[in-house]
């Protein structure tokens, strides 16, 4: 599995529908048989120098998912998650729970 070069999930858009990139395999597959034949450009073509050189081990699969983003961004197809904002309870607070309330 290592040599697949994990890395955090990208979404990309291709006809319509998300599809999760999650590895530099999956990233140099996506961009030989799936990627818009009408999106070319130079990011693309680092990210593909990129991807083949963190699969023989000689960059990080985090450098090849920064490669791949751009390329992804430059063809129009990259999808921007947004990331859940941290919780707003206090230290030792139980999200979603009332406060019992006073006896008198």
């Amino acid at each position: 599995m290592d040599d697949y070069r994990p890395f955090k999930i990208i979404s990309v858009l291709r006809d319509g529908k998300s599809i999760g990139i999650t590895s530099a395999y999956d990233a140099a597959r996506y961009i030989l048989e799936q990627w818009p034949e009408d999106a070319v450009g130079p990011k693309l073509e680092t990210a593909k120098i990129i991807l083949l050189k963190s699969l023989a081990h000689e960059c990080s699969a985090a450098v090849a998912r920064v490669a791949f983003v751009e390329g992804a961004k430059e063809a129009g197809i990259y999808i921007e998650t947004s990331l859940r904002p941290p919780p707003t309870a206090k230290h030792g607070q139980r999200l979603g729970k009332r406060k019992p309330a006073r006896r008198a």
